[in-house]
């Protein structure tokens, strides 16, 4: 819908107009000389030599030419028409005007002098008197319509509005009430804050489009941007009536309430304008998208978005942007196995589209999809054979194959293809080279790694707390490890898995009470999905605090949770911790 921001599309169409009127301009009007004297010849001789001049772009030649002329014939109004027209191509306003004054006076019917010096005066910003002069001629000569257009348009722009609208009106009678002059109109009684003179001008459009249930929309629009929510309600229901599919109409309800806060009513109308069965697939998408991108996170309106593109799926099943919408719905609400069902359909309809790969891989990226992520990563790189992100979440494929060195070798080519100034990216492929290679057991390059990501982010809380647990794990360098998890929960005070870490350091240390007081907290924070690595930890802390009944409990759940974990098989079975 229109917005009351003031005049962008007639002000750049009108300077276009003045533009190419001083750019190439018109060829004056002018009266043949006497030539039956062989002086009159001579002149005539003279001023021929002067255009000639002229056109063969001789300025500097022909200037001069012209000037002897007008020594000879003071009051031949073309000369110093031609004089100014040189004056501009040579930069010189001043002058330039000063000659097309002489023409003028000389020859005061000539309207293309007038037209003339009119736009030397607007592109000189002497804008109030080159609007009177269009005015003046738009009353006078014929076709008036280009003449009230930049006068209209100077009279704005020196926020001369009585005087635009006088020339808007005018404008009006030869034209008839056309959308743009009544827009204008609507606009500057907006800008004069005259609210019932501007809803007269929208009247006026309904009056003269009967059919066209936009302008009721844009009548209602006006009220509610001015908080007459009853009358903004009572516009729109009218319409709605008579225009029942319109979509301009249905937004409007829409708009209004959104405003009144109900989102019942919102919700319905926005369903209604996205499902208006009289528009196509692409304005649905985008009506879509500003829906998502206005309601932000709240999950219901994402649902409810979710179940609109399932309806419009219906009829467009080969939309390759709609599935790729409905993947990237489906992300949000966790449904990842769905949501690669989804992109991988997108892309059988289009396999150009990057993002859309990058989604599915995303979609593909935990340990159960492995070999799904390096199959479609390996797919898109033969399309896109210098993409930084599918080399890396190539390398994160083969790492949860534990395929380490394949992973590395991807990850490793993301780098050389990342660009430096995206450090969070960087930091990241940084980051899983440090588990790689901390997997492989090369200890010195992980750490070397992990500092090259906080190098890059040093707040990345993530990085941060993976690296201490490695050192925990490690036994090495727990000073440094209790102060990187500190800092992780600094970032991120109560995340579990953080705690868990920081919990595991003390343990190291030998801080076993420090040790259970944090890895409970992080059991507690977890909840029902607190894994087999938790209790197994608290587990270990138990047994070192000599309460063999609560480590076995604890393994016992552990091992509930991870059956197969034969460390806690054997834990459990021998009643000991293999140091």
């Amino acid at each position: 819908m229109m917005s009351n921001k003031g005049f962008p599309f007639y002000v750049s169409f009108i300077g276009l107009l003045l533009c190419c009127s001083i750019g190439y301009g018109q060829v004056a009007e002018i009266k043949a000389p006497d030539t039956s004297t062989n002086e009159n010849a001579a002149a005539i001789r003279l001023f021929a030599d002067a255009v000639k001049e002229n056109l063969l772009g001789n300025s500097k030649e022909a200037e001069g030419l012209f000037t002897r002329f007008i020594e000879t014939r003071p009051n031949e109004p073309a000369a110093y028409y031609e004089l100014a027209r040189i004056n501009v191509k040579d930069n010189n306003p001043v002058k330039a005007i000063q000659n097309i004054r002489k023409a003028i006076a000389l020859d005061t019917s000539n309207k293309w002098y007038q037209e003339w010096y009119a736009n030397i005066l607007a592109n000189t910003q002497k804008d109030a008197e080159a609007a009177e002069i269009f005015s003046k001629m738009a009353d006078k000569y014929s076709p008036s319509e280009q003449y009230f257009s930049k006068s209209i348009f100077l009279f704005l722009k020196t926020n001369n509005y009585e005087r635009a609208l006088v020339d808007l009106e005018k404008s009006i009678k030869l034209k008839g009430p056309e959308e743009d002059l009544l827009m204008q109109i609507h606009q500057i009684y907006l800008k004069q804050n005259n609210i019932d003179k501007a809803a007269k001008t929208l009247q006026r459009l309904i009056d003269a489009n009967p059919k066209e249930g936009h302008y009721y929309a844009l009548l209602a629009e006006m009220y509610l941007n001015h908080q007459n929510e009853s009358k903004a309600k009572e516009i729109l229901q009218k319409a709605e009536q008579k225009f029942p599919d319109d979509l301009s109409i249905s937004l409007g309800l829409a708009s209004l309430y959104k405003q009144k806060k109900d989102t019942v009513q919102y919700t319905s109308y926005i369903n209604k304008s996205i499902s208006n069965p009289t528009i196509d697939v692409q304005t649905q998408i985008t009506l879509l998208v500003s829906y998502l991108q206005d309601r932000g996170t709240d999950s219901a309106a994402r649902l409810n978005a979710t179940q609109l593109i399932e309806k419009l799926l219906t009829k467009n099943p080969e939309n390759a942007v709609l599935l790729a919408l409905y993947g990237d719905l489906l992300s949000t609400q966790d449904h990842a196995k769905e949501a690669a069902e989804a992109y991988k359909k997108s892309l059988k309809f289009d396999n150009n589209n990057l993002n859309v790969w990058h989604q599915l891989l995303f979609a593909l990226s935990d340990k159960a999809n492995a070999d799904s992520l390096i199959f479609y990563s390996e797919e898109a790189l033969t399309l896109f054979p210098s993409s930084a992100l599918v080399y890396y979440l190539n390398g994160i494929g083969h790492i949860n194959k534990n395929n380490f060195k394949q992973g590395i070798k991807s990850i490793e080519t993301a780098i050389d293809y990342q660009p430096t100034e995206n450090k969070a990216l960087l930091a990241e492929m940084f980051a899983s080279l440090g588990d790689a290679y901390n997997s492989l057991k090369d200890y010195t390059k992980a750490d070397k790694y992990f500092d090259e990501a906080l190098k890059l982010t040093p707040d990345n809380a993530t990085v941060l707390n993976n690296y201490a647990y490695y050192l925990s794990v490690r036994k090495v360098r727990l000073e440094d490890a209790e102060r990187i998890s500190a800092k992780s929960l600094e970032l991120r005070p109560g995340e579990a898995s953080f705690l868990d870490t920081y919990g595991w350091i003390f343990y190291q240390q030998g801080k076993f009470e420090k040790a259970k007081e944090l890895i409970e907290l992080a059991i507690v924070k977890n909840g029902q999905n607190a894994d087999a690595t938790l209790y197994e930890h608290l587990g270990d802390v138990y047994f070192k605090l000599k309460n063999e009944s609560k480590a076995l409990e604890n393994w016992k759940i552990a091992l509930s949770k991870d059956p197969k974990n034969e460390q806690i098989i054997k834990k459990i079975k021998t009643k000991q911790i293999d140091e």
